[in-house]
């Protein structure tokens, strides 16, 4: 008897609230894809005109990995409407689906022939230009995405990967750190850093913490003293916090500088002082000093790259 009175209350909802342009959203949002089908599918019955209803029942076989019953109903979303952007977009992520990669293209053109601010059928463009090696045109397309969404993570990670596969490698060293600026977290950051320090640039560098892989900004400091610069700052943070959570992890604190080893101690007591300001739980023992008058090395692709001035981190396992 409950389930009678929903569908009713579904039925009467939908009819006085605009139908899939209201209730499509909402299946979506709430992952409730098999139910939408059924709603907007009995919809469709009444009228199979409506293109909403059947933009939305092909979103919902496209959640649910059916591309192949997902088509139809956009195809006729698109035909219905079409000067619709989205539906043409659409259209596309379904062809992708399934293998048709001209279509697919074509239906991104067509989404942004209808609104050239369509930022993710200029994403999508974008990446077919990289899956067949057109790295300029790739480029392009994530140079519009990025005028129109500067912070685009897809678009900031894959630009720099494009200026890779082009060897420009002063524009993709300063991509990638555009990317590390807005996004220095997560499997993505560790690649991008990777990437970076393959070029001899560490002003990333990915450490294991505690038995995790984790991305930071090296830190900096103001030339031949231990001041250190602000943008270093953040990344002592996470480290404090991480020490905060696991109450067992000790850091050992390692500073060099190549002929000077009393700078090299006194960047790294600095660099534990700022991990230390204005925290009472983490006990200054847990975060040992050792210090060079010695570059270090790093290795890095098989290549060894002296830095003359570096801190790092080791995990003390004691």
């Amino acid at each position: 008897m409950r389930n009678i009175v929903a569908m009713l209350l579904v039925a009467l909802t939908l009819t006085l609230a605009g139908c899939a342009t209201v209730m499509g959203p909402y299946y979506l949002e709430q992952e409730q894809y098999e139910e939408g089908i059924s709603v907007l599918g009995e919809r469709l019955k009444e009228n199979p005109d409506d293109a909403s209803s059947s933009y939305y029942v092909g979103r919902y076989h496209l959640a649910l990995n059916q591309p192949s019953e997902a088509l139809p109903f956009l195809e006729t979303a698109a035909r219905l409407e079409p000067d619709n952007a989205d539906y043409a977009f659409w259209t596309g992520v379904a062809y992708w689906a399934l293998l048709d990669f001209d279509r697919e293209r074509a239906a991104y053109l067509r989404a942004v022939s209808l609104d050239p601010n369509h930022i993710s059928a200029h994403l999508y463009l974008g990446h077919g230009y990289m899956d067949h090696e057109q790295w300029g045109k790739a480029i392009e397309e994530y140079d519009t995405v990025l005028k129109l969404d500067k912070y685009n993570p897809e678009a900031l990670y894959n630009r720099a990967r494009a200026l890779a596969a082009l060897g420009k490698t002063k524009d993709e060293i300063a991509a990638w750190k555009k990317f590390l600026e807005f996004y220095p977290d997560g499997s993505m950051a560790m690649t991008a850093t990777e990437q970076l320090n393959l070029q001899g640039d560490f002003t990333y560098r990915n450490h294991i913490i505690g038995g995790r892989n984790v991305t930071l900004r090296s830190a900096a400091f103001k030339p031949g003293t231990s001041e250190l610069e602000k943008d270093s700052k953040p990344s002592l943070q996470v480290l404090t916090a991480m020490m905060q959570v696991n109450k067992k992890l000790r850091l050992h604190i390692v500073a060099y500088v190549k002929g000077d080893k009393s700078l090299a101690r006194a960047r790294a007591e600095a660099v534990r002082e700022t991990m230390l300001n204005g925290v009472r739980d983490v006990d200054p023992q847990r975060l040992p000093l050792s210090w060079f008058g010695d570059a270090e090395t790093v290795n890095a692709g098989g290549k060894q790259f002296p830095l003359d001035e570096s801190v790092t981190f080791i995990t003390d396992l004691r």
